[in-house]
């Protein structure tokens, strides 16, 4: 059985803040959550249920006793703390998941609803469901040291720079040795952690790598590639590497309708460039104009074109309002022949449009 744990210390402590913060956990049911969205990671199916557990403090006037909890599934069930819980006292949810051998993400609602709050407080449960393959060895066909795993290249997906995120990679051991992962990593970037669930796999079983990937260290945005080193322990020491690939985007909190006209624009002259009909033996430029139509400077915080064919000369990263710049690109078609696209992209600071892109097409002689 896997079990997840998520440690509570005390009340009193752990939920002391100023008094905007404590009259705004208030509002509702009054119940402070440690945590109301958990994510268990990578659910493999030989170990059976999994559970997490929710913990609150009571932080209203008096007592308060959980009347009842509903899941939103079957595979979902759950248990609370049955006695009325006192003034700053902790309660605690229990929830068992059962993941039916379905295969992918999921995410599962839970509904406490107590003496104070009959409408109730919504939990989730999150993870990854990785059913047991029928071919172990045909499935897992990417071999590393002994060890299988399903991709070449692990694709972390759209990260954003407000979170970090995980992305469990299941594994098998073919080995006829347990491992298990060096407590000492000399070749991990400060932005990626890794850890091994269990922390040691038997030979002819599977395990978990769970990476978590933080993009705000990273400080980077667009289309990213890491080749990860890791160390492992086994019958010796062994080493073994990992090929990553994500696409990071800046996070901006939504911006309010009242502040639409008060907020750095980013106007870009056209969204797609006709070249024509060109040469493969002779380069071609064109010019973009970029435009600051907002009161707020505006910072160009990244250009990045989809191929070293196309090059680019910003004069700036920096427009105040109701400047404007030209970037001047030029396309390189050696060797290319018939219909090409390629692109230019632009992360800035517009909260609205914080990410654009420009198409150049051609028909390439």
């Amino acid at each position: 059985m896997k079990r997840i744990v998520f440690l509570f210390g005390l009340g009193s402590l752990l939920f002391s803040c100023s008094p905007d913060v404590k009259s705004q956990d208030v509002e509702g049911s009054g119940l402070v959550w440690e945590k109301k969205q958990l994510n268990i990671g990578a659910v493999l199916e030989e170990k059976g249920t999994a559970t997490a557990d929710f913990y609150f403090v009571n932080n209203t006037d008096t007592n308060v006793l959980i009347e009842d909890v509903q899941t939103d599934c079957g595979c979902t069930v759950a248990d609370f703390s049955r006695d009325t819980i006192g003034i700053g006292k902790v309660g605690q949810v229990k929830v068992t998941y059962d993941h039916q051998s379905r295969g992918g993400t999921f995410s599962k609602m839970i509904l406490v609803k107590t003496n104070l709050d009959p409408d109730g407080d919504s939990l989730f449960l999150e993870g990854v469901n990785v059913p047991y393959p029928k071919n172990p060895q045909s499935h897992y066909q990417v071999k590393k040291n002994g060890l299988g795993f399903v991709f070449e290249t692990n694709n972390l997906g759209t990260l954003f720079t407000n979170q970090a995120k995980i992305k469990p990679l299941d594994f098998y051991n073919f080995k006829d040795t347990p491992i298990q992962l060096n407590q000492v990593q000399t070749n991990i970037p400060d932005y990626i952690q890794v850890q091994m669930v269990p922390s040691v796999v038997q030979p002819e079983s599977r395990g978990v790598l769970e990476i978590t990937y933080d993009p705000a260290i990273k400080n980077d945005f667009g289309f990213v590639e890491e080749e990860l080193e890791l160390s492992f322990i086994s019958s010796e020491k062994m080493e073994l590497s990992l090929n990553l690939i994500a696409v990071i985007h800046e996070f901006f909190d939504p911006t309010p309708i009242n502040q639409l006209d008060s907020v750095p624009k980013l106007e870009i002259s056209e969204q797609e460039v006709d070249l024509g009909r060109i040469s493969s033996n002779k380069p071609v430029s064109g010019t973009l104009t970029l435009e600051n139509t907002g009161p707020q400077p505006l910072n160009l915080r990244k250009v990045v074109s989809n191929c070293s064919c196309l090059s680019f000369e910003l004069p700036t990263h920096d427009l105040n309002s109701g400047q404007s710049v030209d970037i001047v690109f030029t396309f390189d078609p050696k060797g290319r022949r018939g219909i090409d696209h390629k692109t230019l992209t632009f992360f800035s600071n517009d909260p609205i449009n914080p990410t654009q892109t420009v198409i150049i097409k051609s028909r390439i002689d």
